[in-house]
């Protein structure tokens, strides 16, 4: 159910984003591990950054704006190269962080 806080705890959390990754990158499970990155390992393109967002806003149950990403990736990846940097543990950072967990 999204927004709802049992399922967005711990490795639940986990779970949901590395599915939410998998599905809008068509990609198996098994390959959305903690350090692979969206990019250079997964094959994100920018579009594909827009759906992640969005479904993170729909399993989250609130709103989630492109601009707090780029702000929490500027502070979080200062000057770095988001196509390697962007890791599947960077998104859980992030969900983390808009979930309020």
């Amino acid at each position: 159910m999204p927004g709802d806080p049992t399922v967005l705890s711990g490795g639940a959390l986990d779970a949901l984003v590395r599915q939410i990754i998998a599905e809008v990158l068509v990609v198996s499970l098994e390959r959305v591990k903690p350090e692979a990155a969206l990019g250079a390992d997964l094959g994100a393109e920018s579009i594909d950054y827009l759906d992640l967002l969005f479904r993170l806003e729909e399993a989250l149950g609130k709103p989630v704006q492109p601009s707090r990403w780029a702000e929490f990736l500027r502070r979080r990846l200062p000057g770095g190269n988001f196509g390697v940097s962007i890791t599947v543990a960077i998104v859980r950072e992030f969900a983390e962080q808009e979930a309020g967990t």
